[in-house]
């Protein structure tokens, strides 16, 4: 009797699944099973070691497999089913890979947002939990917030308004972020600036200037600091006749700037009109400036 030839199927491998339905049924119950062991027991074991550390890369490393391992899990399964029934999959991989270059033309901002999650979630220029300054999206919402989630495609910041942007991941990774968290436990310094007339007395108006803000709640004592900016101020479109100055403070609290500001501004404001110290005014348009 000669030996039977070998064969390169694996369904005739394993006696038991001849049939390719019950291989097939196999397949799905072992990746089923496989599905679940990751998800209840490896991936909780992996996140308690993950939360023990320091650094949270390999936090955003394990969110992100969370996240795919399903779909290349079943993927597989797919493949293996086929070839249990005795279609050939090279073909269709090579017709997958065509398509998905197609795919990838039509959707390239998609792909774009997710690759920038990657770099996102492996450069870590941003946390979650982390207070930022990104570029303005609108007249209204800024670019002031705290990080509340980093997807693959986008990332979410809750503005101080309480409002959720969600930020695609490719402009995230091209934007100029300034991250105050890791500058948390220092205090920062921070500006506001105003205009007196020309009339004034500058030294009066630097000294009273400089005890409103050191007297104003949130700011750190001592820390003010007033200096002339320019002779006039010709941002926004139209030149400011008179001094410009600007106020140099320090707070603990970054989230507490724009409080604070508006307390300062307000000090400001009283004491001017207390002291009868004039404010600079506009005296005409600058040519170009006009957005036309």
């Amino acid at each position: 009797m000669t030996e039977p030839e070998k064969s390169n199927s694996l369904v005739e491998l394993i006696p038991a699944f001849e049939n390719p339905w019950i291989f097939s049924g196999a397949i799905l119950a072992a990746g089923i099973v496989f599905h679940l062991i990751l998800k209840l027991v490896i991936f909780p074991i992996l996140q308690k070691a993950a939360d023990k550390t320091e650094n949270d890369l390999d936090d955003r490393i394990i969110m992100f497999v969370r996240r795919f391992f399903a779909i290349v899990l079943w993927f597989l399964i797919f493949i293996f089913a086929l070839k249990a029934h005795g279609i050939e999959v090279t073909a269709a991989l090579a017709s997958a890979g065509i398509v998905g270059i197609a795919v990838g033309l039509a959707a390239k901002e998609t792909l774009a947002d997710i690759l920038s999650g990657i770099f996102i979630i492996s450069d870590q220029p941003v946390r979650i939990g982390d207070r930022v300054k990104l570029e303005r999206i609108g007249a209204h919402w800024g670019g002031w917030g705290d990080v509340v989630d980093i997807g693959l495609r986008r990332t979410k910041i809750r503005n101080p308004d309480g409002v959720v942007v969600n930020y695609p991941n490719s402009i995230l990774a091209t934007s100029v972020i300034t991250n105050f968290s890791d500058i948390r436990d220092q205090p920062i310094r921070v500006r506001v600036r105003f205009q007196v007339s020309y009339n004034e007395d500058i030294d009066q108006v630097m000294s009273l200037a400089e005890t409103a803000i050191n007297e104003a709640e949130g700011t750190i004592a001592g820390t003010a600091e007033i200096v002339i900016r320019s002779l006039w101020d010709e941002e926004g479109g139209a030149l400011g006749a008179g001094v410009l100055l600007e106020g140099r403070y320090k707070i603990e609290d970054i989230k507490e700037r724009t409080r604070i500001r508006s307390r300062i501004l307000a000090q400001l404001l009283k004491t001017f009109q207390e002291n009868e110290i004039e404010f600079g005014h506009a005296i005409f348009e600058v040519a170009g400036n006009r957005g036309e």
